[in-house]
């Protein structure tokens, strides 16, 4: 009786498959659309990249499965990074002002620029684990906010 039901089984997956081939990759490509909150002028550019895993995340872009610089005065307040999978991912993002494509930082290594990760985590003693930051990217839409932080002197 269990060896019937295992091919009843094979036979019913086997189906799905040549009756719907694609079904389950019927959304292949999703967009992941950031929303840039609390930015505190429009000078320079800010910098986005895009994590798939832990390796690099938050601070390695040349890890970054995408990474860009938008200046400000040519874009609103966000990105949309298209042709994603679904799947797991997260942002970091800086408020370049002075235009030199890195997070600058005081004596103490506290940022001078304003920065901000998916999901807004509380940031305390230091950047976020990527676990802190990962969205779920599936459909063939997402959007998400990230509220900047700005410290003393930025």
């Amino acid at each position: 009786m269990r060896k019937f039901h295992l091919s009843l089984l094979s036979l019913i997956i086997l189906g799905n498959l040549l009756l719907f081939p694609n079904s389950s990759n019927a959304i292949s490509s999703s967009n992941l659309t950031v929303n840039i909150e609390g930015l505190k002028n429009k000078k320079g550019q800010v910098c986005f990249s895009l994590f798939d895993s832990s390796r690099g995340f938050p601070g390695d872009r040349k890890r970054a499965i995408k990474a860009t610089c938008v200046k400000l005065k040519d874009a609103p307040f966000g990105l949309t990074f298209n042709s994603l999978r679904s799947g797991s991912y997260a942002v970091a993002m800086f408020h370049d002002v002075n235009g030199d494509g890195t997070l600058n930082r005081n004596g103490l290594g506290i940022p001078t620029e304003g920065f901000g990760f998916s999901r807004n985590p509380r940031i305390v003693t230091g950047p976020p684990k990527f676990g802190d930051s990962a969205v779920i990217v599936v459909g063939s839409n997402t959007s998400i906010d990230i509220e900047l932080n700005y410290f003393w002197g930025s």
